[in-house]
C-alpha cells in the first residue's frame, strides 16, 4: 500500500520556516535537494484529488482521495502558531515610484497580505526603507499569484527573503526571536487503519525540536516513534535522530566555509535589493561557498550500523551552479551531481551514482523549464529507471499535474506473458487535481 500525498502540507512546513527564519538548505539532510528536486521528483500514480484549505487563521486541512485501491485515501489538519498562507488575487495596480518613494503611512498601514502573512519582514516595518517594505508585499503577491512555482518549481533553491536569517545577532534579527513557535500536523489514512502525526517546536532562534510517529491498529498494532534536535548556525548545522523502530540512533553536521554571513546578505541583496545593491553585488564576483557534512547512523536492535561524507561547492548569483560528492564508505557507493540554472526559468541536473563493490552503475539528466508563471514541466531520465515527465498547471485556484513514466528498455521490469503492447513502454499514467481553497 502506497500513502497517497499532496504538495499541501510539505509547502505549509516550507512557509513555516521561511516565515521564522529557518535556513533549509543549511542541513546536511537537504546537502542534495538542489539535484534531487530535479532528478527524484515524484508523478501522480492514477487518478487522486486532493484539497487543502485555511480552516481558519492558524488551522488548515487537508483531503486527499485516490481511486487506485494500491494507494491509500487521508485526511489530514495542520496548526501552527502564526498564519501561513492564503491565496489572493493579483493585485489591480501595482505602486508606482512616487509610492515607493514615499514613506510608509502609520495610520493605517496599506491593505497588504501581512495579516495573512506575519513574516520578519512586516514585523520590522517600522525601521525599513519604504521601498524595501513594498518589495515584500510584493513577493508576498507572487508567492500567492504563482502557486506552481512556489510549490514545485525552484524546490532547487534557497530562499533568500530580506529578513535577516536566524541565526544573526539579536540586534540584526530585530524583537522577534521565534521562540516557541510550533507546528503540528496529524493525517489519519483509513484504509490502513493508520493515523500519523509530527510537532515542531522552536525552542530558540537557532535550534528546533520535532517529533513524529506513525501508530498503525489492528491483530497487530505497532507504534514507531522518531524525535530529532536540529541546531541552523551561520557557520554550523547539526542534528541528533533517536527511533524507536530498532532503537535507532543518528548524528548529522554539515560547516560551511568563508564569510557565510557575507555570502547570504549578497544573495538577500541580488535577490530582494535595489539596481543599485544588484550592480554592487555582481561587481564583488565572489559569491561560491564550500561546504562539508557528514552523517553516521547505529542501529542497537540489529547492531548495524553507517555512516556517509559529502562536499558541496553553490554558486548563488547570479544563477545558481551547484556540484556535490556523497561518499558512503561501508557501502562503497559515491554520488556525483552537477545542478545548474540555464537560463532564469531553466534548470538543469546530472548525477552519476557508481558502487565499488558491485561494480553498478546509474547516470541520470534532467532538467526544469517554467513555460509561464502558471505552467511548469520537468524532465528526467536514467538508464536503469527510464524516462519520467511531469507537467504542472495552474487553473484559478486549481493545480493539475499530469505525469508519465515510461520503462528504462524494452519490456525492462515486465514480463512479456503478462505484458503486451504499450504496457512494455509505460510504466504508470497519473492525474492529480488539488484545490487550494
Amino acid at each position: 500500500m502506497v500513502f497517497t500525498t499532496s504538495d499541501y502540507f510539505p509547502f505549509l512546513l516550507r512557509q513555516f520556516h521561511r516565515e521564522t527564519g529557518w535556513d533549509e538548505c543549511n542541513s546536511y539532510a537537504t546537502f542534495c535537494r538542489a539535484s534531487k528536486a530535479i532528478l527524484d521528483f515524484a508523478v501522480p500514480y492514477g487518478l487522486s484529488v486532493s484539497t487543502g484549505r485555511s480552516v481558519g487563521s492558524h488551522l488548515s486541512s487537508q483531503l486527499v482521495f485516490s481511486m487506485v485501491p494500491s494507494t491509500a485515501s487521508s485526511v489530514g489538519y495542520l496548526a501552527a502558531s502564526r498564519p501561513l498562507f492564503a491565496l489572493r488575487p493579483r493585485p489591480a495596480t501595482e505602486p508606482d515610484a512616487a509610492a515607493l518613494a514615499a514613506p510608509p503611512d502609520p495610520q493605517p498601514a496599506p491593505p497588504t497580505l501581512s495579516d495573512i502573512l506575519d513574516s520578519p519582514a512586516t514585523a520590522a516595518l517600522g525601521s525599513r526603507p519604504a521601498r524595501q517594505w513594498w518589495q515584500q508585499q510584493a513577493q508576498d503577491a507572487r508567492d500567492s499569484q504563482s502557486l506552481v512555482q512556489h510549490i514545485r518549481a525552484g524546490m532547487w533553491r534557497c530562499n533568500w527573503g530580506p529578513a535577516p536569517c536566524a541565526g544573526q545577532p539579536a540586534d540584526a534579527r530585530g524583537p522577534q526571536t521565534f521562540a516557541g513557535e510550533y507546528l503540528m500536523v496529524a493525517q489519519m489514512y483509513p484504509s490502513l487503519a493508520s493515523i500519523t502525526g509530527s510537532y515542531t517546536v522552536r525552542r530558540t532562534a537557532v535550534s528546533e525540536v520535532t517529533v513524529s510517529g506513525v501508530s498503525v491498529a489492528g491483530a497487530q498494532p505497532d507504534v514507531q516513534l522518531v524525535a530529532q534536535h536540529a541546531t541552523n548556525q551561520h557557520r554550523w548545522s547539526s542534528e541528533a535522530t533517536f527511533g524507536t523502530s530498532g532503537r535507532l540512533f543518528g548524528l548529522r553536521g554539515q560547516y560551511n566555509f568563508g564569510d557565510v554571513a557575507a555570502l547570504d546578505a549578497a544573495a538577500r541583496a541580488y535577490h530582494h535589493g535595489s539596481r543599485t545593491d544588484v550592480r554592487r553585488v555582481l561587481g564583488e564576483k565572489a559569491h561560491g561557498r564550500l561546504s562539508v557534512g557528514s552523517e553516521v547512523y547505529y542501529g542497537a536492535q540489529d547492531s548495524s550500523g553507517g555512516m556517509s561524507v559529502g562536499v558541496r561547492y553553490r554558486y548563488d548569483v547570479p544563477l545558481l551552479l551547484e556540484l556535490t560528492c556523497v561518499a558512503n564508505p561501508l557501502m562503497g557507493h559515491v554520488s556525483l551531481a552537477w545542478t545548474q540554472q540555464l537560463r532564469e526559468r531553466v534548470c538543469a541536473a546530472a548525477r552519476y551514482d557508481f558502487n565499488a563493490f558491485s561494480l553498478s552503475s546509474e547516470l541520470a539528466v534532467g532538467a526544469e523549464w517554467q513555460l509561464d508563471p502558471n505552467s511548469l514541466a520537468k524532465v528526467r531520465w536514467s538508464n536503469s529507471q527510464g524516462l519520467r515527465c511531469l507537467l504542472d498547471t495552474r487553473l484559478s485556484s486549481m493545480v493539475l499535474s499530469v505525469g508519465l513514466e515510461l520503462r528504462g528498455g524494452a519490456g525492462a521490469g515486465a514480463s512479456p506473458a503478462t505484458q503486451s503492447g504499450i504496457g512494455r513502454l509505460v510504466r504508470s499514467f497519473g492525474l492529480q487535481f488539488q484545490w487550494f481553497l
